[in-house]
């Protein structure tokens, strides 16, 4: 299992990636621990917080929830789906 959560990288296009911890390493806390807030500033001078995971900037993240290995979410529809499957 895995804990999968989706992170905005720092730039202009907004690019997403997906970022997984194993289960029997992580808590979902300690996955979302390694999501480090740092302070910046945007070009224009306005104050903002940020993330930064394994040397990656990202100005947020979203916990999307745990997966079986053989279920990982490939877009936002796998993700609706298994959140629906869920609350079954």
């Amino acid at each position: 299992m895995r804990h999968v959560f989706k992170a905005t990288k720092i730039g202009w296009d907004e690019e997403k990636e997906g970022v997984w911890f194993d289960s029997d390493q992580y808590t979902k806390e300690e996955a979302e621990a390694e999501f480090k807030p740092y302070q910046g500033t945007t070009q224009r001078g306005y104050p903002y917080t940020g993330y930064e995971y394994d040397g990656v900037k990202y100005h947020d993240y979203t916990y999307l929830g745990e997966y079986a290995d053989d279920d990982m979410p490939k877009n936002d529809s796998d993700v609706f789906a298994h959140l629906m499957k869920k609350n079954k």
